[in-house]
């Protein structure tokens, strides 16, 4: 059987300007306890409700989606807690992959990456990947390895892929509830057995490295734009400052930056999702938008603005309470 197969109904009419021109969306789907209702598309730039179409959920099940940009992963829990479907659909082709149930020994974890066909599964501090091939049978399982006398003081706190390189930024150690953190390079083995490597970049990673005051608090989150790789750090919730810093390969460091470009960048619960670019329509130039934060939640670079928007946007009475958790969709000409 082959495991790709299209979905009836594409929301959008497939020409490269049509999925080039369309602002920022949210896909919100009803709680369980509406499952007749539909999804729906929010369209930001908008404040439209579109209506839309996901594979039907399998009876007695509880749907969790992940955004990877234009494509989500759809896990559908059944009530058989040792049964899980695993899907990913592309939202805006309508193309749907099937994905091998989860690894027995492994499990699922939470958050995936896609990095050109091969698909990464890991989970928040923790030390252990899945990964595989878009139409395999099953999942590769590897721990990543540090060589080094603390190779087991690590944990995962966040993995992307820039350009066809996957990155991981792991927390070394915790002192006072405040982490140091180092960056590297993933190198994962497909050949059997399995394996993963991570090969440290710079030095470690705290408020001293990157010029914050001594003691400041960071919330760490990597992030892509214009094809670097960039690292976004909340250090004060109330009100927020978000301060952002790009990598210099050739200097094996982070440097601060002020703007990013004109570009967008999108974060879900809590992971980096995608980037618009500057000349995209509907979005705020030098901006970061969190999907969290209320309906969401923007955040401004030029002038240190933070605006929350809520259910109050939604037409028809809705609120934010009759959804799950709302998760991106980013068209893009190149999707």
């Amino acid at each position: 059987m082959n495991p790709r197969r299209p979905h009836r109904r594409p929301l959008l009419l497939l020409v490269p300007s049509n999925l080039a021109s369309q602002g920022p969306l949210l896909l919100l789907v009803p709680d369980k306890d509406r499952a007749t209702e539909s999804p729906t598309l929010f369209h930001l730039p908008r404040r439209r409700c579109l209506p839309f179409r996901l594979p039907p959920a399998p009876q007695d099940s509880t749907r969790h989606l992940v955004s990877l940009g234009c494509r989500v992963v759809i896990r559908d829990y059944l009530s058989d807690l040792n049964r899980r479907d695993l899907r990913m659909v592309h939202l805006l082709t309508g193309e749907q992959t099937r994905l091998p149930p989860p690894n027995a020994k492994a499990g699922s974890f939470n958050h995936f990456i896609l990095s050109g066909d091969l698909l990464v599964n890991w989970g928040y501090f923790g030390r252990t990947i899945c990964f595989c091939r878009l139409g395999a049978a099953d999942w590769s399982v590897a721990t990543i390895r540090i060589r080094g006398v603390w190779e087991e003081h690590y944990f995962l706190e966040d993995i992307i892929c820039v350009k066809g390189t996957i990155y991981a930024l792991v927390s070394t150690c915790y002192w006072y509830d405040r982490p140091g953190y180092r960056l590297g390079v993933v190198n994962i083995s497909e050949n059997w057995p399995s394996s993963a490597e991570l090969v440290l970049l710079g030095d470690r990673l705290d408020a001293r490295s990157v010029h914050l005051p001594v003691g400041t608090p960071l919330i760490l989150r990597l992030a892509e734009c214009l094809g670097q790789l960039i690292v976004v750090s909340t250090s004060k919730p109330n009100p927020r400052v978000d301060n952002v810093f790009c990598w210099k390969s050739e200097e094996s460091k982070w440097v601060r930056i002020t703007r990013i470009g004109g570009c967008a960048l999108f974060f879900g619960t809590p992971f980096f999702v995608g980037s618009l670019g500057p000349d995209h329509p509907g979005i705020r130039k030098d901006c970061i938008y969190f999907s969290r934060d209320g309906l969401w939640s923007e955040y401004s670079l030029i002038d240190g603005s933070f605006r929350q928007y809520d259910h109050a946007v939604l037409p028809g009475g809705r609120s934010r309470g009759d959804f799950s958790a709302p998760v991106w969709v980013l068209p893009s000409k190149h999707s």
